[in-house]
């Protein structure tokens, strides 16, 4: 290593060529372009625009409306009472499950049907936080009943996929009967 910086030192003047001449650089030399017609810039330009607005547009559209879905969700009108609004929603829970219980042909249409059921009186929920939330019994019922609705939706969702390979075969059996 010590050999070889002692021999650079060495290299001076004429042998390292440091005296000729450097390479032409990039922009000395002429940079002949092809000149551009102004309409054909203009259009150019027009199509970038083009572009980004049918881009652009369409997702500042669907982010605005999830936005107004997640944070601005329209609610229902508010129940009397907390314990009237408790009332309904698990009346709602009760309704929805029988719902799904009559679909037979899959799981996602038992949680469509389920879903859907809940639909009138789960609307208002948001409202039952404000009116709930002043006695800690309320609250407390009002998150049994959030659990409730969550473990009945489990419950048709796994049920629903457990049950329909069943079901089918049973209306084919029932059809191979009917048919004998």
């Amino acid at each position: 290593m010590r050999a070889r910086h002692s021999r650079r030192s060495a290299d001076t003047g004429r042998a390292a060529e440091f005296d000729r001449a450097a390479p032409p650089v990039l922009k000395d030399l002429a940079m002949t372009r092809p000149a551009r017609s102004r309409v054909r810039r203009i259009g150019r330009r027009v199509g970038i625009v083009l572009f980004a607005l049918c881009v652009s547009v369409p997702t500042l559209l669907w982010t605005y409306q999830i936005m107004m879905e997640i944070f601005f969700r329209p609610t229902g009108p508010a129940p009397a009472t907390c314990d009237v609004g408790l009332l309904s929603l698990l009346r709602a829970v009760d309704r929805a499950r029988l719902a799904a219980r009559k679909e037979n042909v899959g799981e996602r249409h038992s949680l469509e049907r389920f879903r859907a059921a809940l639909d009138p009186e789960w609307n208002s929920r948001p409202a039952l936080d404000s009116l709930c939330r002043a006695a800690p019994e309320n609250a407390r019922r009002l998150r049994e009943v959030d659990a409730l609705r969550y473990a009945e939706e489990h419950a048709v969702r796994y049920e629903a996929t457990a049950l329909a390979g069943q079901r089918q075969r049973a209306r084919e059996l029932e059809h191979e009967l009917e048919t004998r």
